[in-house]
């Protein structure tokens, strides 16, 4: 688990540099509007492609890890369903647009970009599916820092020679390509093989992976629904501080998104024994607890500082106000990440789609309730959303507690998360009554306080002390080789 977490770390910093490296070229070379379309276009694809996975990157990394002798058969299906959805998810994203009063370059584009999703959306992630559940998060790293970077150097050459709108999303699809190749390869020297679909599993795909993609649609749904009430009750330019509050606070919260990522395999692996199911629970949450209380912390305190660094001096003030409320319901969030990894691998789907379709509604009924109110009291309609959102969290996490296997969590768990608790209060009360205080002197005095009072309260242990430093010393991060037997034979 810490080699996953380490290569998806690792991957994930390599690939949000290039990202914003890609960003700044395509900003500079492109008009507003321009890239306002890109951005939409980008946005409806993205949920539409909820379609094209069906589930499958949460069921197969789930059945593969279970060591299904049928793997080869799972993949080769799974690419059949994946292309054929991809058509109808097209068709989709078409109706969004026009439905939304686009014109007809904004439908073209959006074909276009659905095109340029295909070696990803469609054809990479069942090998990459295979990939993570036989814990070689290094290939998945590997193979999508190979796609940014392609994207980037080919968009920044299609711009040099004046390309436009059109060329930057067909260098999207280059990039994909790439990643695909990328995954092709490795998926030969790994010996994973792929077999033509079998009618027997494609039912099993589509029945499965049913209501986890009900259960993805309406996470995916509500970055849309945020966007749609602010805009209606609250204005654009509160859109614009809810936006920009959204980017900085994705990166903050990647940190579990990657944990729960590294743990998945080895979560649907010890769900068949509870003793080894409650281990891995332990131990996960034990370290979601210490990335929650320091995101928390570093959020709140930092909130203005990140703000001035990446939007400039004096521009979204009202932004760094949104993310400071963000901060106070990071570990809520991040344990409701926790339990819906949990359920999702002891295959409880369903019920994660129904308690979400309700968390949703009850969302939407409070905002429509309550941000018109706020924005005309406070002036901020963003920070209403943040709160109800946060107070909507509440009654799923209980719902997902309640669905979880019983004796699956231990008494340790809540000590972890008084322990995160303290850690994060101790930090952040002595150093607000330092603000305003130049971010030079407050990065190291933040990193030392938190670090102190985290080893004191036990939230990092001696042990886990000794382990980042076996992972520096001995090689973790470095490939596995495969162990042989005295006789020779490989382990």
């Amino acid at each position: 688990m810490v080699r996953n977490i380490s290569h998806l770390g690792l991957g994930q910093v390599a690939s949000t540099a290039l990202g914003i490296v890609l960003i700044a070229v395509i900003g500079r070379a492109l008009e507003p509007a321009q890239l306002g379309i890109f951005y939409l276009v980008f946005a409806i694809s993205s949920f539409v492609n909820v379609i094209v996975d069906w589930g499958q990157s949460i069921y197969l990394v789930r059945e593969m890890a279970r060591g299904r002798i049928d793997e080869p058969e799972l993949i080769g299906s799974a690419l059949l369903t994946r292309v054929a959805t991809n058509v109808f998810s097209s068709a989709i994203a078409i109706i969004i647009a026009l439905a939304l009063g686009y014109d007809g370059q904004v439908v073209a584009l959006m074909l276009l970009a659905m095109a340029a999703g295909v070696p990803v959306a469609a054809l990479f992630m069942p090998l990459d599916c295979s990939f993570r559940a036989k814990d070689r998060m290094d290939i998945d790293a590997f193979a999508n820092i190979v796609g940014k970077a392609i994207t980037l150097v080919a968009t920044a050459i299609a711009l040099h020679f004046g390309g436009g709108l059109t060329e930057v999303i067909l260098m999207q699809g280059v990039g994909n390509i790439s990643t695909l190749l990328a995954g092709i390869i490795a998926a030969q020297r790994l010996g994973i093989a792929v077999k033509p679909p079998v009618m027997k599993t494609l039912r099993e795909l589509v029945r499965h992976g049913a209501p986890i993609a009900a259960f993805s649609l309406v996470v995916a749904s509500q970055p849309f629904l945020e966007i749609l009430l602010l805009s209606a009750l609250a204005g654009p330019a509160v859109v614009g501080w809810y936006g920009a509050s959204r980017n900085i606070f994705g990166v903050v919260t990647s940190p579990a998104l990657i944990l729960l990522g590294a743990t998945f395999p080895e979560l649907s692996r010890t769900s068949l024994s509870l003793p080894d199911f409650r281990r891995t629970i332990d131990a996960t949450e034990r370290v979601l607890c210490l990335a929650a209380a320091f995101s928390s912390s570093a959020l709140y305190l930092f909130a203005d500082h990140i703000v001035a660094i990446i939007y400039g001096h004096g521009r979204f003030e009202e932004t760094a106000a949104i993310l400071r409320v963000s901060a106070i319901f990071i570990p809520l969030l991040f344990f409701t990440f926790l339990w819906a990894s949990v359920l999702s691998a002891v295959g409880r789907n369903k019920a994660l789609a129904v308690v979400s379709m309700v968390r949703i509604a009850v969302f939407a009924a409070l905002s429509w309730l309550l941000i018109g109110y706020w924005q005309q009291r406070f002036g901020n309609g963003g920070i209403a959303l943040v709160i109800i959102a946060g107070v909507a969290e509440i009654p799923a996490m209980i719902a997902y507690l309640a669905l979880l296997p019983r004796g699956a969590v231990g008494s340790a768990t809540a000590l972890n998360v008084v322990r995160a608790c303290i850690a994060s209060l101790c930090t952040v009360a002595p150093l607000s009554m330092l603000q305003p205080l130049e971010l030079w002197y407050l990065t190291p005095l933040f990193a030392a306080l938190f670090v102190l009072i985290a080893m004191v309260t036990r939230l990092i242990l001696p042990s886990d002390v000794r382990l980042a430093i076996e992972v520096v010393r001995n090689g973790v991060l470095a490939p596995r080789v495969a162990k042989s037997t005295p006789d020779g034979s490989p382990r």
